[in-house]
């Protein structure tokens, strides 16, 4: 336990050295700090997702009523140059009023918008260093042992509200043996913030009655009902839509995610997966159609940090990360969308292993039968 112990704390040392470069002159200059000064601060302004949400945050304290519309508040001109009103931070409304809040906590405590994003990519960070000294310890050095991408990711770029959405998913995970109903209520607040985690509203087949009706009140209140509250709502669908990837980036991501989701349907529910499993595993096939259809790698990478206690997803992007960082000039940080999906394959394929093969081939022969085992002819799920 003491080397286990060592080796995570030692990582979260070369975190912190690594992140330092990274954080904005704009917000903190460490020049004349004596303890910093020789670090070379490569920005000396915010990133541009810290732009978009100070900016949409702003308009949302201004007036709610204009999250969509964004008419009643300019941009600065250094806000106007990064992005227009259309692009800034064009996501559901509960994680704009997350973000909201967020900014406004800043201003009252005085560590201002980029601070509070900060410490939710430390809270994020320590909930998972936590989670793997408890399962599988060696996952956190994987991980960000070489925490570059991240650091940029994270501390300049920032990426506030995957890091809101990430937190809320940890929360869910810790509480999902002793309060798995609200781990299900969580992860629905998830999905009304970020689609990624779309895939775990299949769950409600096989949740108690009641808890499933919750959990759908939640996913109406956070993206249907917005579109009679607030006008110009559904820009943010079309929008994201027409941002990267055409007809045959949509074909494309259907033909990897579909028959993924499905197999690991299959896999969740032969092998027995449990709430923590399923929590996990809930943001990888939309993230993986979102990845392929923009190609942008990203996505998925930041669903795969979601600590796995069968390190099968961990070990996966793990992997898959380290080839970029060891061959940079020849494995591009797109090019680990590919290696971490064909590795996402083959964990799905040793679960089919565990399963047994001759288990599988009978399945395939009684798809009714099969099909409705998957649909929830087993016991509830988290709710006993």
């Amino acid at each position: 336990m003491p080397f286990q112990r060592a080796a995570v704390a030692i990582t979260a040392i070369v975190v912190v050295a690594t992140s330092l470069p990274y954080v904005p002159r704009e917000y903190a200059d460490f020049r004349g700090v004596s303890a910093l000064e020789r670090i070379d601060q490569r920005y000396d302004t915010y990133g541009t997702d810290t732009i978009a949400d100070m900016y949409e945050s702003k308009v949302v304290l201004n007036d709610v009523t204009d999250m969509y519309t964004k008419r009643r508040l300019d941009q600065t001109p250094v806000e106007a140059v990064t992005w227009s009103k259309e692009a800034s931070s064009p996501y559901p409304p509960s994680v704009l009023l997350a973000a909201a809040g967020l900014y406004r906590v800043g201003q009252l405590t005085g560590l201002g918008y980029y601070g509070m994003v900060l410490g939710l990519a430390a809270v994020f960070l320590s909930l998972s260093a936590a989670y793997f000294l408890r399962t599988r310890w060696y996952l956190f050095p994987l991980l960000y042992l070489n925490f570059s991408f991240f650091a940029y990711r994270f501390v300049y770029v920032q990426d506030g509200t995957y890091l809101i959405m990430l937190v809320i998913v940890m929360a869910a995970l810790f509480l999902s043996r002793r309060l798995p109903t609200v781990s299900h209520l969580l992860m629905a607040l998830a999905i009304t913030m970020k689609i990624s985690p779309l895939y775990y509203a299949k769950n409600v087949v096989t949740m108690a009655p009641r808890v499933a009706a919750a959990f759908v009140v939640v996913m109406v209140a956070g993206l249907l009902l917005p579109y009679f509250l607030w006008e110009n709502y559904l820009y943010i669908y079309r929008f994201g839509h027409e941002l990267k990837g055409g007809l045959d980036g949509t074909l494309g991501a259907f033909l990897v995610a579909v028959p993924f989701a499905l197999v690991l349907w299959y896999v969740e529910t032969r092998a027995g997966f449990n709430l923590e499993d399923r929590i996990g595993w809930g943001l990888v096939p939309v993230a993986l159609f979102f990845a392929v259809k923009m190609n942008v790698a990203r996505h998925l990478i930041l669903a795969l940090l979601v600590p796995d206690r069968r390190a099968g997803r961990n070990v996966a992007i793990g992997l898959a990360m380290a080839s970029h960082y060891l061959m940079p000039s020849i494995v591009l940080l797109n090019s680990v969308l590919p290696i971490a999906t064909v590795l996402l394959g083959v964990v799905l394929v040793g679960h089919l292993h565990g399963i047994g093969w001759k288990t599988v081939r009978s399945d395939l022969r009684q798809p009714l039968r099969t099909l409705g085992l998957m649909l929830g002819s087993s016991r509830p799920v988290g709710d006993r």
